[in-house]
């Protein structure tokens, strides 16, 4: 038998197609990796001559590879299959469609459109005629209400383009449809889908765009021709488009909580959102940051396992263990005082639900233990459960979550860890209490997510780039993380030294031993609740801004992993270079007194060793950020005067570190150098002469902007595949910041939203990104949990301000509050943008009710990133029932949801 694959693929210089085919020849099992020949602009080609003439099974897929930086990839959703008899025909024509996972179909078939739609099917196969030579399929999700694809072309037996005689597609399985007809093999035949209403059983659109092709083909009078097409062409003012609301589940506050936002707040905040019109609600993160049992666990994304819920978001009350009537008095009383505070006391709630929690646990703990759903929970989740469990045990028991303090635990013990389940072990009754939360956890946390199911509403999760260096994750799978690297970002705007988060960076190449098992079990865990995700500095899967565990400033880093440049290269390029000039820190005593003030002299007595002609090195003891912090740490005074001094001299010293051109790589003996971030602003820059200025200059322009581009394109598509497949959910990048040029093609590629926030544009000629030009696969918000909400960035800048209001709303001089109108104006850009989704904080959504918003736009900022050790403790200022019966404010915004064409589905059926 011949068969002719043909494949419709538009390919750059440096790329080719490749086939990857298991199969059977009547019983022979077959297996080939062919390379596809260039065939035109838009198509690929391979023939093969199969020996046999009886049954002939195939599954086969496509894959992609470049050249130079080694990309593979494997085309969307997996094999394709094709059956033939050889009785029947001697020659296959399969003409296919590269599967695209950015194919907006493919995001329709995530859980966040499935959980909220109406089941179809059942289906039923597809009856091939007889005479019948061509079989057509689609692949089309979201298709409306009463309708279903159809086909119309060019010729008699595709309608002549007549709407009423088109041919209506049959749904072989979910958003497959298919149909076959008798057309000729002597002539190329155009053609297009289009919707076929049912009810009046004719055409009422075609997909937009040029006619789809069917090439003349004459390969033999019994051949037999399969077309299969993706990517129905939607009229983009016709796509699903909504909107959703962003708040974290701590922030929430309503009359049953503890002080606190619960998952059970979730179904109140539901009613609200369902009834204004709103389709998806988004979380911060919500696993267990407990480390430290003080406010520092209040950063939510600092994990101490990447599986485990946080037990703050517990409701005591809708536990189902019977209690003493002064239980439930005692619990009122500290509702009343906590549900008092503006804002979250992190500690003090913790310190409550932890006490009456374990109160319950000993009342009923028997009755717990022996429950046949705890005990079905603990054995389906065991393999992270466990190890969970007795890390929580250990970190109090050494009253520190640093578990190379753990004596003889240091290192993970599996065999030991089984044992503490053991009734007769001394701490089986505290790993049982930490493994019951977590049952009672995801049963409310699981309650609440079909609640938003039933009201028509998905929900967003958001995964965490980073886990904290003390977690269960480094403990139990420390060759899956360089401990001696921390993780964070470059400077920008909000961050002028850059950020450290001090996570450890992922050993990548570990994790791709095993096909990224760690990162595939976590994208799968959280599937059970989520049914979106925002992927947290996605950038981070590209390359990683990574910091040496001895340094603190978030500058004293650099890309990891990346191309460094060679010191044959600087030679090259001309530049004189000086392994002391460039890579050690630039002091001179010319701008001490700049730096340090009066305390110069304290500076060159205790901290600096004089080198002579001006020139000083900073001693060991202060060598490196880290040792400068932990020796200032050692001197803390009550005495304000002389600990404003000491931070002076902390705050000089740590510049001082920072104040070079070059960092060596670790083990390249003086041969490989990353260029320090921002390096134009040092001194040790400005110091040198106007020509060796512009050579580094250049160099480091390149560095950043040009030769990275397709190793860090290659690193994407190593790893966000991986991710993609992992689970049903849709993924959402947040891809802000510095972003590598090749980022939006692989996100596109891979069907990943990306996120465009107004004030931070992502070109670098333009001041104000317009949702207008927002891409349909795309999440466009007015701002996120780390900018200050738009009520107080309105205030921030007045030239900012000014300029903002001249060029996206055409209002001059503004005034210095942001009005309710104006605010509304804001909003209504981005739900008139054509993005997928916009999401906004509810803050900023509450700004456009100058009655109902908080009266002080600062309380309402939930994070400032420039600040390391930040309190989240951010809480709505009203309560959900005040939310939901605030009817103005809900009927201005169902008005601006509906205006936008956001509150109702559209191509999806209702």
């Amino acid at each position: 038998m011949t068969i002719v694959f043909r494949l419709n693929y538009r390919t750059v210089p440096g790329q080719s197609l490749w086939l990857h085919l298991d199969g059977l020849s009547d019983g022979v099992a077959m297996r080939f990796e062919i390379p596809l020949r260039w065939s035109d602009e838009w198509h690929w080609e391979a023939t093969l001559e199969i020996p046999g003439d009886r049954e002939l099974r195939l599954d086969y897929t496509y894959q992609m590879r470049q050249e130079g930086n080694g990309v593979v990839l494997d085309e969307w959703a997996g094999p394709r299959r094709v059956v033939a008899d050889g009785a029947t025909h001697d020659a296959l024509r399969l003409c296919d469609t590269w599967r695209s996972a950015g194919t907006v179909d493919y995001a329709f078939e995530t859980n966040a459109f499935t959980t909220v739609m109406p089941a179809r099917g059942p289906f039923t196969p597809w009856e091939v005629r007889s005479g019948d030579t061509h079989e057509f399929l689609l692949r089309m999700a979201a298709v409306p209400t009463g309708c279903v694809p159809c086909l119309i072309g060019g010729v008699a037996v595709l309608g002549d383009w007549d709407w009423a005689r088109a041919i209506p597609l049959h749904e072989v399985s979910a958003n497959l449809w298919q149909t076959s007809i008798h057309l000729p093999t002597h002539a190329s035949v155009d053609y297009k889908y289009g919707l076929w209403d049912t009810h009046r059983q004719c055409a009422t659109s075609l997909e937009g765009g040029g006619n789809r092709v069917l090439e003349t083909c004459e390969l033999s009078q019994r051949q037999w021709t399969r077309v299969q097409d993706e990517h129905f062409r939607r009229d983009p003012a016709g796509l699903y488009r909504a909107a959703g609301v962003a708040i974290p589940v701590f922030s929430l506050r309503s009359d049953l909580s503890l002080g606190v936002g619960e998952f059970a707040d979730l179904k109140r905040l539901a009613d609200w959102a369902a009834r204004v019109g709103l389709k998806l609600m988004q979380i911060l993160p919500i696993n267990d940051t407990t480390a430290s049992h003080d406010w520092t666990d209040s950063y939510p994304y600092s994990a101490i396992s990447v599986f485990a819920l946080h037990p703050i978001y517990l409701r005591i009350d809708e536990m189902p263990y019977a209690m003493p009537a002064s239980f439930a008095v005692e619990l009122d009383a500290h509702r009343e005082e906590l549900q008092l505070l503006e804002h979250l006391d992190y500690e003090q709630v913790m310190m409550v639900k932890s006490t009456m929690t374990r109160r319950v646990f000993a009342s009923h703990q028997l009755a717990i233990t022996q429950g046949d759903g705890f005990k079905s929970f603990l054995a389906d989740h065991r393999t992270w459960l466990l190890p969970y469990a007795a890390f929580c045990v250990l970190r109090d028991a050494f009253g520190t979550p640093d578990f190379s303090l753990w004596q003889d635990w240091a290192r993970f013990d599996a065999t030991r860890v089984d044992a503490m389940t053991d009734a007769n072990h001394p701490d089986h009754a505290e790993i049982y209490y930490h493994i019951w939360l977590q049952y009672e956890l995801a049963r409310q946390l699981a309650d609440a997510v079909a609640y938003l199911h039933g009201r028509g509403l998905a929900l967003k999760g958001d995964l965490p780039i980073g886990i904290d260096r003390h977690s269960v994750d480094a403990w139990t799978a420390p060759h899956l993380f360089h401990s001696d690297a921390q993780v964070g970002a470059p400077p920008d705007a909000f961050a002028q030294k850059g950020q450290n988060w001090g996570f450890p960076a992922y050993n990548w190449q570990v994790m791709s031993e095993d096909g990224y098992a760690w990162w595939r079990s976590r994208f799968s865990q959280l599937s059970h609740y989520f049914d979106a995700y925002r992927i947290d500095h996605i950038l981070g899967f590209f390359r990683i801004w990574q910091i040496p565990y001895d340094q603190i400033d978030g500058i004293m880093g650099w890309f990891e992993p990346a191309q460094p440049i060679h010191i044959d290269e600087i030679r090259e390029r001309g530049i004189s270079i000086e392994w002391q000039r460039f890579c050690q820190p630039y002091i001179r005593d010319a701008f001490l007194s700049e730096i340090f003030g009066d305390a110069a002299q304290v500076a060159k007595d205790l901290y600096l060793t004089d080198s002579g002609n001006g020139v000083y090195q900073l001693r060991s003891h202060v060598a490196t950020q880290r040792r400068i912090v932990e020796h200032f740490a050692t001197l803390r005074t009550d005495d304000a005067q002389e600990q404003a001094r000491h931070d002076a001299l902390c705050a000089g010293l740590l510049d001082c570190v920072s104040d070079v051109l070059w960092f060596e790589v670790p083990g390249s003996h003086g041969t490989l150098f990353h260029p320090r971030i921002a390096l134009q602003t040092t001194r040790s820059f400005q110091a040198l002469d106007n020509d060796t200025q512009s050579r580094v200059d250049a160099l480091y322009r390149d560095y950043f902007y040009e030769r990275q581009e397709d190793f860090w394109q290659a690193r994407g598509y190593e790893k966000l595949p991986v991710m993609r497949r992992a689970s049903p959910m849709l993924l959402c990048g947040e891809d802000l910041g510095m972003v590598p040029d090749c980022v939006p093609g692989v996100l596109e590629e891979l069907g990943i939203l990306s996120l465009e926030i107004q004030r931070m544009p992502k070109r670098a000629d333009t001041a104000f990104f317009d949702p207008a030009h927002a891409p349909y696969m795309s999440v466009v918000s007015t701002s996120t949990h780390d900018m200050s909400p738009l009520r107080a960035w309105w205030r921030e800048d007045v030239r900012v301000t000014a300029n903002f209001a001249w060029q996206m709303l055409g209002e001059a001089f503004p005034a210095p509050d942001l009005s309710g109108d104006l605010a509304a104006r804001i909003i209504s850009q981005h739900l008139q943008s054509p993005a997928m989704w916009a999401i906004f904080p509810l803050q900023d959504l509450l700004a456009i009710d100058e009655g109902l918003r908080h009266p002080d736009p600062e309380a309402e900022r939930i994070n400032v990133p420039a600040i390391a050790r930040h309190k989240w403790n951010y809480r709505m200022h009203l309560g959900l029932d005040e939310l939901v019966a605030a009817d103005g404010f809900n009927s201005r915004l169902t008005r601006m949801l509906e205006a936008a064409g956001r509150a109702t589905h559209h191509a999806l059926p209702e």
